[in-house]
Formats: C-alpha cells, structure tokens, sequence
C-alpha cells in the first residue's frame, strides 16, 4: 500500500499556514463579511511580509 507523498517548498508552506491562520483569524474576530475579509487579506498580507523578512534576514547565516 503505498501512501500519497505531500512535498511543499519552505514559501508553499508559509503561505499555506498563513492563509489557514488569516481566515481563522478572520472568523473569530469579525462580525460582518466585509470586516472579515479585510482582515484576513491584511493579515495574511502581514504574515507573508514578516515570514519572508525574517527568512531574508537568515540568509547570511545559512553560509
């Protein structure tokens, strides 16, 4: 029996687990349709740039 193999680079994930967080996010916090989806676009927007800012300022230090 083989099994499916799931292979995802190191941004596919980030962007997978920033978009589930963002719409969690979305939906505990806001009342109104609007409300939420502004708040899942900015923070997954923010989650993005904070991830590859962190991830650009390692790269030094993977040398």
């Amino acid at each position: 029996m083989s099994g499916t193999v799931f292979h995802l680079t190191h941004f596919q994930a980030l962007t997978l687990f920033a978009l589930l967080i963002s719409v969690a996010f979305g939906f505990l916090s806001r009342r109104k349709i609007s409300e939420r989806i502004k708040y899942i676009l900015w923070s997954l927007f923010l989650f993005l740039l904070i991830g590859v800012g962190i991830g650009w300022a390692m790269y030094p230090f993977s040398r």
